[in-house]
């Protein structure tokens, strides 16, 4: 039987191109099952660093027949994985600093090349920085909404000969998915102006040195969203 996906676990799941596939922080190993469900994947590993989603990936791993094809390790980030055992490791799921952590100790394994897909769930403009820092370049992004949040998945890969340089737009939106206009990214846009506007309102019924000070800050915020949108989509007029 074919295991489902969530919209966001697919999501990662289909920026995943390689044979050897390392899945840290798997949790119930959901996305390792069908990577091993997927035609041309050879090998899984699932990792975690706590017991309780290492004993249930195992179970649900047993559960679909894949015991050949995934092995489970209880590891915090690439601690048990030897250089040259996978060549994408699938991160998700979790926060951006803690993303970052996780690469920066293993680091031998992005010295090695290893391609990476990436799903933070906060402070990604620092996630893409860090790519660009230790010489990777963003292959593919895509964004979606999920139960009213939006994702966003990255797949990076080492620069090599590449001579790709970002901007501020690149580290903050996307370098891909400002390329494409991709439309989660304008509804995304539109929803942190219409908050922005609504906290406008709300300042501006108050009358502190504090709130002052974040209008001020708004009217930035503002001033870049609305470029960002004319520039990128041909609107933000408000």
């Amino acid at each position: 039987m074919d295991i489902k996906l969530s919209k966001r676990m697919q999501a990662v799941a289909d920026m995943v191109k390689e044979k050897k596939v390392v899945d840290i922080g798997c949790d119930h190993a959901f996305v390792s099952i069908y990577l091993a469900q997927k035609f041309g994947t050879e090998r899984v590993i699932a990792m975690d660093v706590k017991t309780g989603p290492v004993e249930i990936a195992k179970a649900n791993i047993a559960n679909y027949m894949l015991a050949d094809k995934i092995e489970v390790r209880m590891s915090n980030g690439f601690d048990k994985l030897s250089v040259g055992e996978a060549d994408v490791a699938v991160i998700a799921g979790m926060g951006g600093y803690l993303m970052i952590d996780i690469l920066e100790a293993g680091k031998e394994h992005l010295k090695a090349g290893i391609n990476l897909v990436l799903q933070p769930q906060s402070d990604i403009q620092q996630v893409r920085q860090y790519l660009d820092y230790v010489g990777y370049i963003i292959e593919a992004e895509d964004m979606l909404i999920e139960d009213g949040k939006f994702y966003t998945i990255i797949r990076a890969v080492p620069r090599g000969e590449s001579t790709v340089t970002y901007s501020k737009d690149d580290y903050i939106y996307g370098p891909v998915l400002l390329e494409k206009r991709h439309p989660v990214l304008k509804s995304y846009l539109e929803m942190f102006r219409d908050k922005n506007l609504e906290l406008w309102d709300k300042l501006r019924a108050t009358d502190s040195e504090k709130s002052r000070e974040r209008m001020m800050q708004l009217i930035d915020e503002l001033d870049y969203n609305k470029d960002i949108q004319q520039r990128y989509f041909g609107e933000g007029v408000w």
